[in-house]
């Protein structure tokens, strides 16, 4: 293990972002999953982003532990496979990037190689301008820019050595959450219209994830309207509770791939996100599951209740939801998804 990476995976577990996950009957395990990092270039700002890949390894894995927390992997292990799916996951920007890592660790271990975007945002509102020092690094989606973050990322990702010529560039997929899925849907072909967001914040002034400035949110220095950019290395999306309202009548026409859609059924009440409307925009039905009980942050990984108060808002379920049931079916769901549309069984 290199002494950046050996750092890296420590500044992991001091920080406290690495979940134990409970027992559960699931799909048997084939392989330990190794661990590297890597990054990409801003296509706006330049500025150097990572990216923690995950694959499968039959390296002796480490356990590194602190408190509740433990991430067992093979830092810079060995690839144990010559030619493996990918799928690559965004949920946005994000305080917590690491909040879908143990679906990401599930399917390295059953022979995926996963990557895990951190996007660059703007600053909130009320954020300390000098806390950036002129750099892009809030939690605030640039929404147009959301895309060009996620290709570039894939070309990092296929460039990458050792792992990026053992990718199979015709098994490469994509799992989005919230403004992560409005990425996904933007790279697979949809034109988004960041123009709407003026007159959805106005009716939805306290929906922060979409409208940090309340009513007076705009997207004012983006264009009015992005020509459609599809990347064909996309074969499949598996979305979970994305951000559908950018999008216009007949935005997501050319997104023509397999799609699987997750949608909370507590997850939208207001109605701002718009997570029904993909469903109606995209020209083929896709796989549609609505999670009963769920609110939008069941997605993300369970936390034990001892460390629940560090991740605020995120780790809170409406009353009588089971989140790690949830997620004991919903590895497996993910892991039978990619397997399916991207012919990825091993």
């Amino acid at each position: 293990m290199g002494p950046r990476t050996r750092r890296w995976v420590l500044a992991l577990v001091m920080t406290g972002l690495l979940p134990v996950l409970s027992a559960r009957a699931e799909t048997p395990a084939q392989f330990r999953a190794a661990v590297s990092q890597i990054a990409y270039a801003d296509p706006g700002t330049g500025k150097t982003v990572p990216i923690l890949l995950l694959y499968p390894t039959r390296d002796p894995v480490q356990p590194i532990r602190r408190g509740p927390y433990h991430l067992n992997v093979a830092p810079e292990g060995g690839p144990a496979l010559d030619s493996v799916p990918l799928v690559m996951m965004t949920q946005g920007p994000a305080r917590n990037g690491l909040a879908m890592v143990s679906v990401a660790l599930f399917l390295a271990r059953r022979g995926m190689m996963t990557a895990i975007v951190t996007h660059l945002g703007g600053m909130e509102p009320d954020a300390d301008p000098r806390a950036g020092k002129g750099d892009r690094i809030g939690t605030v989606p640039l929404w147009p820019e959301l895309p060009l973050q996620l290709r570039a990322a894939l070309d990092a990702v296929l460039d990458s050595s050792p792992m990026g010529f053992r990718v199979d560039r015709q098994r490469i997929g994509v799992l989005g959450y919230a403004a992560g899925g409005h990425a996904a849907l933007a790279a697979a072909g949809g034109i988004a219209d960041p123009g709407r967001l003026a007159q959805i914040c106005v009716n939805h002034p306290d929906n922060r994830s979409l409208c940090p400035a309340g009513a007076k949110t705009t997207a004012a220095t983006s264009p009015k309207r992005l020509e459609a950019a599809t990347d064909p290395r996309i074969r499949s999306l598996l979305l979970m509770d994305p951000v559908g309202a950018l999008f216009g009548d007949g935005a997501l026409s050319r997104v023509t791939v397999p799609v699987r859609l997750y949608e909370a059924e507590k997850g939208d009440e207001s109605g701002a996100l718009q997570v029904a409307r993909v469903r109606g925009l995209l020209p083929r039905q896709p796989e549609y599951d609505l999670v009963p009980g769920a609110g939008h942050y069941a997605f993300l990984t369970p936390v034990p209740a001892s460390a629940a108060a560090r991740f605020g808002a995120t780790v809170q379920d409406p009353p009588g939801f089971d989140r790690a049931g949830f997620h004991a079916r919903l590895n497996d769901e993910v892991l039978d998804y990619f397997r399916r549309t991207l012919n990825a069984a091993p």
